[in-house]
């Protein structure tokens, strides 16, 4: 079986993008364990989107 690792790099961030929401949501505020999540989320996301533009081109 042949996995993707773009598509493993979408599930894991979009869990650490959910995960970090949650613990937004929950404590009102940004704490340390959020920023990490959603920033590595965001690094992520900024790859997965390189990776789509340079297929396109």
């Amino acid at each position: 079986m042949n996995i993707n690792p773009l598509l493993v790099l979408a599930v894991v961030g979009a869990i650490l993008f959910v995960l970090g929401m949650l613990d937004v949501i929950k404590h009102k505020r940004i704490t340390p364990a959020a920023k990490g999540r959603l920033m590595t989320a965001l690094i992520f996301a900024a790859v997965l989107a390189w990776q789509a533009w340079q297929h396109r081109v």
